[in-house]
């Protein structure tokens, strides 16, 4: 009778060997089977390019792995070129159309609102110049559509006088596609000004 009672503890002992070894192997298995999918994802982000004999390696990633730098690059490449302005109407409607491929009508808006304002006629015939510094792009991609908040000057200067201008506007944007006129993939919506003053003037 002992040696039934002992033979059937062997049983169930070598029994819940088997079982954990199994699964050991099945862990190990699917650990293995994780990490080759891994790896072979991350080779596969990987380009060769061949220069002169010499290859280097590339690596792809997601589009929106720099969003944000694309964004601050989208905007203020908006602001250099809706608010550069020269004494040269030709220069002005080049730097306009450009821009408003980057914009909703809310920039066309805007534009038609300064020229009724004689804006530019005024700029053309007083010989003045007008140039954006943009001082920063502050994005926030937690919610779509992005919004930006940008921070500018404007130097305006004439025969007689140059004047700064604090310069805030407000926009968000959306994904669109890339194109030769939109090379970040992205088109403002509801651009507005939100301050523009005076801060220095001095006169020549």
């Amino acid at each position: 009778m002992k040696e039934l009672l002992q033979l059937e503890k062997d049983f169930q002992r070598g029994r819940w060997l088997l079982v954990a070894a199994f699964g050991f192997s099945l862990i190990v298995a699917l650990t293995a089977v994780g990490l080759a999918f891994k790896y072979s994802n991350e080779f596969s982000k990987r380009i060769y390019l061949v220069n002169r004999g010499e290859a280097i390696q590339v690596t792809c990633g997601s589009v929106t792995d720099n969003r944000p730098a694309e964004l601050r690059h989208h905007v203020g490449r908006f602001h250099e070129l809706f608010f550069t302005v020269s004494p040269d109407p030709k220069s002005i409607d080049d730097n306009i159309r450009r821009a408003l491929f980057l914009c909703d009508e809310s920039a066309k808006r805007l534009y038609n609102n300064l020229a009724e304002q004689n804006f530019y006629r005024d700029m053309v015939q007083g010989n003045v110049t007008q140039r954006v510094q943009v001082d920063s792009v502050v994005t926030d991609l937690r919610h779509y559509p992005y919004r930006a908040v940008t921070y500018a000057r404007l130097v305006q200067e004439r025969a007689t006088a140059t004047v700064y201008r604090s310069l805030v506007t407000e926009t968000t944007l959306v994904d669109v596609n890339r194109s030769d006129n939109s090379p970040n993939g992205l088109l403002m919506r509801d651009f507005h000004i939100l301050s523009s003053r005076i801060t220095q003037e001095y006169s020549k």
